[in-house]
């Protein structure tokens, strides 16, 4: 624990340092000292767990056309970081395996399941195998928008930490999370309120809002006692967390 009244969560690895889920801002994270990190995986063409937001590559990467339909090989000839700056023309699509090497429990990962809008069937099982030897399955959580699969997931693995990814606060939150099996909550920042705070408190859920890159909205959530944070700032966050 660090003592900090919010845990930090690097959205998808901190988009204001550098291009996202990369291997870049993923060490950056282990430099700074962030509590967590945040980030996506899906399955491309052969068969491999890769780390990455979008269901197309034109917005991050110089390639076009599906993720799904790329194998690997294919997505390595790609730059994952030229849109953000030069200087990182040579970062890559990761491995979401190379990933869990490097952090190495060290700290937590909240690992977003893509389930929509293409289906991975099976990704459950296959997440489940790779983590089997990780070194602190304490520090990993599982989320997704597809809540479908969340409560299929925790049913089968009971023994793993899930979060329900929320847009909007469903009514009798706590008895919704608990049927996912859920013990944090990942809402959208903008509908926390103290109602909102309470029924998943009165649920026995931690609060995980997302994504929250401002300061006046950190305090807001601070006072309001969240769990974490999770920003694309993690840096500014630290800042500001440490000027108290």
């Amino acid at each position: 624990m660090t003592g900090r009244p919010a845990q930090i969560f690097a959205h998808r690895g901190g988009r204001r340092w550098g291009p996202e889920n990369t291997m870049h801002v993923f060490r950056r994270c282990l430099e700074l000292g962030v509590d967590g990190i945040e980030l996506d995986v899906q399955r491309c063409a052969s068969g491999e767990l890769v780390v990455f937001h979008d269901s197309d590559l034109l917005r991050t990467t110089n390639g076009a056309g599906n993720l799904v339909d790329c194998t690997f090989d294919e997505l390595q000839r790609l730059s994952a970081g030229a849109w953000y700056g030069d200087e990182f023309a040579g970062e890559r699509v990761p491995l979401l395996s190379d990933v869990l090497a490097l952090v190495d429990g060290k700290l937590t990962i909240n690992i977003e399941v893509k389930n929509l809008p293409f289906r991975f069937a099976g990704i459950e099982d296959e997440l489940v195998e790779m983590l089997s030897g990780y070194p602190a399955r304490e520090k990993i959580v599982f989320s997704s928008f597809d809540h479908e699969l969340i409560a299929s997931m925790s049913k089968k693995y009971p023994d793993w930490t899930y979060a329900a990814l929320m847009v909007a606060i469903p009514e009798n939150l706590g008895d919704y999370a608990a049927s996912l099996k859920a013990t944090y909550w990942n809402p959208d920042h903008e509908f926390l309120d103290e109602k909102a705070v309470a029924d998943a408190r009165s649920g026995g859920l931690k609060i995980l809002p997302w994504t929250v890159n401002d300061a006046r909205s950190w305090l807001r959530l601070i006072n309001l006692g969240v769990d974490g944070i999770i920003t694309d700032d993690p840096e500014g966050l630290l800042a500001f967390l440490e000027e108290g």
